[in-house]
């Protein structure tokens, strides 16, 4: 039988009460994607033990930090506003420790809808913490269509990676978070807008390690829009290329 190398991708999750029962919770088309652009996803759980980054990041060739809650405000020395929404301490102090020490070890991470705004909290941003409240002309960006549907366009850079995908500078995206980036960390490039101003994906500044970020959700568009899968192949494709604690698996 042939080995095959793939990659294991972490990815963060959030934690809900199910029939009463504190429960780790991940939307399984993260995972889905994942494993269609051959990887092999772990859930990472949010904690703050001593040790879990570091645990972590020492097993993972990638991380991705995947949606959820609001970022609290905490996070980057900010006040709550009146709409805020459900936070989770710990999972921020858990993820901020993970992008720092990501970026230390040239470890790829994509960060995903609240990915976005965490990892520019972490890296010394800040965050909008209601889109409506802040920006009265926005356009629409939590959509009541099926999750998979795009419902509103975005410019990219002609000079991203992002690009390179898609090779388009237009396309529709869904949308579902009512956050987005205020002020950008100094060691990130937007690399897509939508019309209202409202920064869509980021790029690292860095050239030794891929840091993406999204604010609309790629692995709810993976199954139907093979430019979204795409998006994760070469995100897999980096973190083995890399070579960062590869995990061998054997093919039938």
């Amino acid at each position: 039988m042939k080995q095959l190398i793939r990659p294991l991708i972490g990815i963060t999750s959030s934690t809900v009460n199910h029939n009463n029962i504190p429960s780790i919770n991940l939307h399984e088309k993260y995972i889905q994607a994942v494993i269609q652009a051959g990887g092999i996803p772990a859930v990472i759980p949010a904690g703050t033990e001593k040790g879990m980054a570091e645990a972590w990041l020492a097993v993972c060739s990638g991380i991705i930090l995947s949606g959820g809650e609001d970022v609290d405000p905490y996070s980057y020395q900010a006040e709550p506003y009146p709409k805020m929404q459900k936070t989770n301490g710990k999972r921020d102090k858990l993820e901020i420790e993970i992008v720092k020490q990501a970026q230390n070890q040239n470890k790829p991470i994509l960060a995903i809808c609240r990915g976005l705004t965490m990892v520019n909290a972490a890296l010394g941003g800040t965050v909008i913490q209601d889109i409506e409240t802040n920006l009265p002309n926005a356009i629409n960006h939590f959509q009541q269509a099926a999750r998979p549907e795009p419902t509103h366009e975005i410019q990219i850079d002609p000079q991203s990676r992002i690009f390179q995908i898609f090779n388009r500078s237009n396309i529709r995206v869904n949308s579902m978070h009512h956050q987005a980036i205020d002020q950008l960390s100094p060691v990130l490039k937007p690399v897509a807008v939508a019309s209202d101003g409202i920064i869509e994906a980021v790029e690292g500044s860095s050239e030794t390690s891929l840091l993406w970020g999204i604010q609309w959700h790629p692995e709810e568009m993976a199954s139907e829009d093979p430019g979204m899968q795409q998006l994760f192949k070469e995100f897999v494709a980096e973190c083995t290329n890399k070579g960062n604690n590869q995990e061998d698996v054997r093919t039938l």
